[in-house]
Formats: structure tokens, C-alpha cells, sequence
């Protein structure tokens, strides 16, 4: 007869008759979620998070004011062209950043987090009725936008770093050939920064943005003043004409003012460090003001004199704040960058958890928010890179030409995808959606007027995307075949089978255990237990044993083995034939003394790794542990809320390890401490009698076939990947003497 045993603390004493319950958890007290965060509900937290969000995310956008006018116009304007020039960047903010992003996208957030990601992963739950070839489309979709964003990632702290240190050289000529040695110095010093965490940048950098944005509000409302007439520029009549007036050139000039908005994308990425409401906060009440005043006040300051063209920003400073505002300017400009950085941690950490990435190290840095992440590969490729640009270019002129090509592509793509959530996801109705298509619009003809760029240094940035596009879509078109392959080609066993199939349902199958579980409780099946067929799967869906009464049928038995001859060849030879005629379908197996932990993903499935040891090595463990470890939203969690225990039969256990984002070092022997010393198990005190067994899966890719080249190099490339990073978690700390891999050798075409 099987038994199945659910140990937990509040039935260690007593039975219930039920099956397995699923794993509660718990969470911290002291952790809260981004999305949770109101300025009525945590006003501490919340002003803390406002603070630390103007120090991160808009740094890109908040300096901007200091060369967009000046792009803008090579030439003297006249009056109107300086109210047409001015009301465009106002518009564009109003329209892209107040409305699009800051009141719209920003409600699109997944469990917290932001970025093309989010919109994917709320595209492709699993409640969402779309065919899975749409949903593997919009993940590859939403892969070539966060390529994208990390290309960009690249451009722009060489572009803020090289500014800067330009700006200097112009008022110390003798600085000039030192521009580049100083801004790599000054990159590497930024990204290793990268390591003290989101938290502590944001109390670092947040009360200089604030003098910035304060400093930028009274400049411009003093230079209104002389010119009040700038105000015009709020009419959005101005920005049409001007743009009919113009013609050709206002079309050219749409770059430019492009260039006001630049960073949103990073702001809805780094949704996830801070939440919606600070993120808003900060921008409505403090950023947009100040870049919105300052912008007025340089219109107002060409509208004066047009000859004061070459340096608007500057030129209407006071004289005396000069050497001030240089030095305030050049910081705020390097701290610019801060916000695609940090961007990118998040997009690359979204990815992974979508199989689109390599499962690279991730270091969590705040054990209040979960979203504030560090992770080094991606830190230190994006250094390189940023440098390699810098001495490849050498002028932040040269850059510019390039900046904002890929970004724009990856507002259309969010434009795009945050429709398909409305319509998909949230079940608005069409006249509801149909309105957000004026932004596509908006979004289209900006790329219009940046894909004139390509040719003069765009390329670069398509290039970078297309580098990490290609990395990402080989790993998730090899873990699509492997995962394929494996549902196909290896065999896994429903939990609830699993002591029938071995014989280790009765209970003198363990009479010589060197421990006991007499003290827990065993729950027995009282329904007849029916066979059925099922496709061979390692997939945690329920098996409904209330009505049926019946169990999956496993595709080969286990013939256990208690006499195995050894010494005399006659008696080997004798055993080897009657081994040769059991069936193909069976397996011959020895029961040896030992604990077998198997680590797994199911909680309802055995693992790959335990079918090929049984397969292979013809034994099975005396104690059989399944160990699942499971990450959930609290930065650490209580000893005592940490275990979830199932018992099958009477020596086979499931276990369910619930880990908080920041406890990095996690030993299964701890884990099985702790069972033994909370609820019992049977687990020796010695670590050595203990054996781990991990999968160590190769990837060989199938040549058959003229066509399939097209398929092959992506799994080329996979398995290059798949040898460097296994698979196993990088947080899960394995002792090698008590480690043994097991092969599985995947032929993916």
C-alpha cells in the first residue's frame, strides 16, 4: 500500500487525511513591495525611495537641457522658430513622459518590476489565452528591445562622462588632450561604484540632482522674466507650425528635440529599485519643473539675442555662478548614466527568470526592496564596451551622432506591447486602446527622424543590440530544444508512484535502517490505486486523486535485487543471462546503504537526474531526498517557516527549501540539518555519508539533414554557453567530494 506524509509543524504530533498541501509562503515582515509603496502608506519609505529615484533614474533626462537647445539650432532663430523650437521639447515632455510613460506605462508593472520584460511576462502567463508560437514571439520581440536598451547602455555614459570633461576643457583649454585619459578614469571609477548597490548610490547622487533641478527651476524663471512672450511655446500650435514652416529641416530637427526625453526607457526599467509613486513623485513635482523652466528660459534667452546660440545654457547663467554651475554640471552630467546602469541589472535579471539569458550572478543589495539588484557580468561588459566607445569616437560630438537610434526603436516595441497587455491582459475595450495608438504615431516619426542617424554612427549602437540579441535568442531557442527534448527523450515518475514503482511500499523494505521515522505520522491512500498512461513529463501539474482514484503509469518497474553474486564467474555468467532475458521495460536495482539527495524543480515529479542514476548505476538509495530550493519575495526568512516536508512512502522525501532574494550561500547539508534536527529524518550527522547529485547536461547538435544549418548555429553557440554555465544555481554553495554529476547527453536539432 503507499503512504504519502505531509511534515509540517502543526501535524508533527497528529494525521490528517488529505494529500500533500501546497507549499505557504511566508514573508517578511520588514519587506515591502515596490508596487505597494504610497506616499499614505509608507511616507518614510516612500520620500526615502523619491530621494534615491532622482539620484538613479533621472540623471539622463534631467541634464539634457545642457546641450538639446544648441543641437537644436546650428543657426541664429528668429523669434518664432525660438517659440516652435521650445514648444516642441515642451510637448514632447507633456506628451511622452507625463502622459505616455509616468501616467500609463508605469501601471504595467510585474510583481514590481518594469521594462519590456514586464509587459512580456504579462503577455505570456499562463491565464493569458494566446497560442504558445505568439508567446515565444512576443518574448523574442521583447529580447530585441532590452538588446537594444543594453546597446544604448553603452553609448550613454560615454556620452554623459565625454561631455562633462569637454565641458571643463572649454574653460581650461590645457585639459584638451587629456579629455579621454580622464573620462575613462572617471568610467571605470562610475561602474566599480556599481557594487555599493542602488541604495546607497541613490543617498549619494539624489541630494546633488536636487541643487541640480532646484538650480535649473531659478535660472530659467529669472530668464522669463526678460522675456515673457517664451510662454507662447505652451500653445501646441506652435510645435505644428513650426514643424510645417520648416519643413525638411524641422523633420532633421525632431532628433534633436528628442534628445529631451532620452532615459525613459530606463525609467520604466528601474520601476522595479523604487516604484511607480516615487518614480512619479520625483518627476512631477521636482524634474519636470525644473527642466520645463530651463528650457523656457533658454527660448527666452534666444529670443533676446540669437547670437548667445552656440551655448544657451551656459550663456544664460549669471557670470558670477559660472565656475559654480560648470563644476555642479559636470557632475549631475556623470551621474547621468547611473540610470541605464542600473537599467540594465534589471533587464538582464528579468531575463534570466525568462530563459533569455545566462543565468549570470545576481548580488541583491537591499533587504527592503527586491528590485535593487547588482549584477557584475553585466556591469563589467558595459565598461568595456563604454570605453572602447569613448577611445573609438573620442568626441562626444561623434557620439550624439549615434545616440538615440535604438532607444526610440525600443519605445515603439513598449508602445506596441503595452496595447497587447491592455487588450490581452487587462480586457480593456478597443475604444479604450485605439487612443494609446496616437503615441505610435508620435513614437514612429521620431524614429523616422533618428534613423537618419544610422549612417553617421547609429550603426554602432545596432550593432552592440545585435551582439547581446544574439547571445540572449541562442540561449532561449537552446533551452526551448533542451526543454523539448527532455519531455520527449527522458522519463520522470509522479511522486505518488514512485515507492510502488520501486517496491519500497511495504515497510520491511527498510527494516535494517540505521534510523527510523516512527514518529511521524503516516497518512495511507484508502482508494484502489488504477493505472493509467501519461506523457513522460517533469511538469508540476496536479494529479487529481479525489475522484479518479488514479496514479500515472510509469513507462519501466524496478525488480529489486537481493543476491548478487560476486567471486566465482559460473555464478556472474548465470546471473548476466537471467539479467539478459528480464524485460526491456524493467530494471534490475539493488537497494544500497546510503542517502541519495537529488536535486529538483517539481514538487510532484522526479527529476532527471535520479531517472538516469537508476538507469545507470542499477541501485537505489536506502534514504531517497528530492531537494527543491525556492527563492520567494523576502530578503530572509525564520528557520522556522523554512521547510515544507512530504513524505512517500517510507524512506523516499520531498523537500521544499524557501530562501530569501539575499541569503546568497545556500549548503544542502544545512538544509538536511535541519530537517533531521526539526522533524526527524533520517539524515546522518556526517556530511561525507551524504552524496549530492546534480545534472550535468551536454548539448550535441544533430548534423542531419542539408536544412538544418539554419537551426544549428544558434545551438552552437547554446552549447559554447551551456558548458560555461551548467545550470545549477550559482547561489548553491556544493561540497565537490560529495558531489556527483550525472550525465545527460542532449541531442538538440
Amino acid at each position: 500500500m503507499e503512504t504519502v506524509v505531509d511534515i509540517n509543524k502543526n501535524n508533527l504530533n497528529h494525521q490528517e487525511e488529505s494529500t500533500p498541501s501546497k507549499i505557504k509562503k511566508s514573508t517578511n515582515d520588514n519587506h515591502v513591495l515596490v508596487s505597494e509603496i504610497t506616499p499614505c502608506k509608507n511616507p518614510k519609505l516612500f520620500f526615502s525611495l523619491t530621494l534615491r529615484a532622482l539620484g538613479v533614474i533621472f540623471g539622463d533626462i534631467g541634464t539634457s537641457p545642457l546641450y538639446v537647445v544648441n543641437t537644436i539650432f546650428t543657426y541664429q532663430p528668429t523669434e518664432s522658430q525660438c517659440i516652435g523650437a521650445i514648444s516642441l521639447i515642451i510637448w514632447s515632455l507633456i506628451v511622452s513622459v507625463c502622459l505616455k510613460y509616468a501616467t500609463f506605462i508605469l501601471m504595467a508593472d510585474n510583481h514590481g518590476e518594469g521594462g519590456t520584460f514586464a509587459l512580456c511576462g504579462l503577455l505570456t502567463d499562463e491565464k493569458i489565452q494566446l497560442s504558445p508560437r505568439i508567446k515565444r514571439g512576443i518574448t523574442i520581440i521583447a529580447l530585441m528591445a532590452a538588446a537594444m536598451l543594453l546597446g544604448d547602455g553603452a553609448l550613454t555614459p560615454a556620452v554623459s562622462v565625454l561631455s562633462a570633461i569637454e565641458g571643463v576643457a572649454v574653460e581650461a583649454p590645457q585639459l584638451s588632450s587629456w579629455v579621454v585619459p580622464i573620462s575613462i578614469i572617471i568610467i571605470v571609477l562610475l561602474f566599480l561604484a556599481q557594487r555599493w548597490g542602488t541604495s546607497r548610490i541613490g543617498v549619494t547622487f539624489g541630494p546633488i540632482m536636487v541643487c541640480w533641478f532646484i538650480t535649473l527651476f531659478i535660472i530659467g524663471v529669472w530668464r522669463i522674466t526678460y522675456k515673457p512672450s517664451i510662454f507662447k511655446a505652451f500653445n501646441p500650435w506652435e510645435a505644428f507650425h513650426y514643424l510645417l514652416v520648416e519643413k525638411t529641416r524641422g523633420f532633421y530637427q525632431i532628433g534633436g528635440v528628442y534628445l529631451s526625453v532620452t532615459g525613459l526607457e530606463a525609467l520604466y526599467a528601474d520601476l522595479g529599485h523604487f516604484g511607480r509613486w516615487p518614480v512619479r513623485a520625483a518627476w512631477f513635482f521636482i524634474v519636470f519643473p525644473g527642466v520645463l523652466f530651463n528650457y523656457l528660459g533658454q527660448g527666452a534667452l534666444l529670443i533676446a539675442d540669437p547670437s548667445l546660440v552656440d551655448n544657451p545654457f551656459y550663456h544664460s547663467v549669471p557670470e558670477w555662478f559660472h565656475w559654480p554651475m560648470v563644476v555642479l554640471a559636470t557632475v549631475a552630467t556623470i551621474i547621468a548614466s547611473q540610470a541605464i546602469i542600473t537599467g540594465s541589472f534589471s533587464l538582464v535579471s528579468q531575463a534570466i527568470g525568462m530563459e533569455c539569458s545566462v543565468p549570470v550572478k545576481i548580488y541583491h543589495t537591499s533587504k527592503t526592496i527586491i528590485g535593487q539588484i547588482y549584477i557584475p557580468t553585466i556591469n563589467y561588459i558595459l565598461m568595456i564596451l563604454t570605453i572602447i566607445i569613448v577611445i573609438g569616437f573620442g568626441t562626444n560630438g561623434s557620439i550624439t551622432s549615434a545616440y538615440g537610434v535604438t532607444v526610440c526603436t525600443v519605445m515603439i516595441f513598449t508602445t506596441i506591447l503595452y496595447m497587447c497587455v491592455m487588450y490581452y491582459t487587462w480586457h480593456k475595450r478597443w475604444y479604450m486602446i485605439l487612443p494609446f495608438g496616437l503615441f505610435l504615431i508620435v513614437d514612429g516619426y521620431t524614429w523616422a527622424s533618428n534613423a537618419t542617424k544610422i549612417p553617421s554612427g547609429g550603426w554602432v549602437a545596432i550593432v552592440i543590440a545585435t551582439g547581446f540579441f544574439i547571445f540572449g535568442f541562442c540561449w532561449f531557442f537552446g533551452q526551448l530544444n533542451l526543454r523539448r527534448f527532455l519531455k520527449i527523450h527522458t522519463q520522470t515518475t509522479s511522486l505518488h508512484t514512485l515507492a510502488l514503482r520501486l517496491g519500497l511500499s511495504d515497510s520491511n523494505t527498510r527494516q535494517n535502517s540505521y534510523s527510523s521515522t516512527n514518529d511521524l505520522p503516516i497518512i495511507s491512500t484508502a482508494s484502489r490505486i488504477n493505472f493509467h498512461d501519461e506523457i513522460d513529463s517533469d511538469s508540476d501539474d496536479d494529479i487529481d486523486l479525489k475522484n479518479s482514484g488514479s496514479l500515472p503509469k510509469v513507462a519501466s518497474q524496478v525488480r529489486l535485487v537481493e543476491n548478487v553474486p560476486v567471486g566465482r564467474s559460473s555464478a556472474i555468467s548465470s546471473y548476466i543471462h537471467e539479467q539478459n532475458n528480464i524485460l526491456d521495460n524493467t530494471i534490475p536495482a539493488v537497494v544500497t546503504p546510503s542517502v541519495g539527495c537529488f536535486l529538483t524543480n517539481s514538487t510532484k515529479h522526479t527529476p532527471h537526474v535520479f531517472e538516469n542514476y537508476l538507469t545507470r548505476t542499477n541501485s537505489v538509495p536506502q534514504v531517497i531526498i528530492f531537494l527543491r530550493i525556492e527563492h520567494i519575495k523576502s530578503s530572509t526568512i525564520e528557520d522556522e517557516k523554512r521547510l515544507t516536508i512530504k513524505q512517500y512512502g517510507e524512506s523516499i522525501f520531498h523537500l521544499t527549501a524557501l530562501y530569501g532574494y539575499s541569503e546568497n550561500r545556500i549548503k544542502p547539508f544545512d538544509i538536511l540539518t535541519l530537517a533531521r534536527t526539526r522533524f526527524n529524518l533520517p539524515i546522518p550527522n556526517n556530511e561525507s555519508k551524504i552524496t549530492i547529485f546534480t545534472p550535468d547536461e551536454t548539448i550535441k547538435v544533430s548534423t542531419v539533414g542539408w536544412a538544418s544549418w539554419i537551426r544549428r548555429w544558434p545551438l552552437y553557440i547554446y552549447a559554447i554557453l551551456k558548458s560555461l554555465y551548467p545550470g545549477t544555481s550559482v547561489n548553491i554553495k556544493l561540497a565537490p567530494e560529495n558531489t556527483i554529476s550525472i550525465g545527460i547527453l542532449a541531442k538538440l536539432k
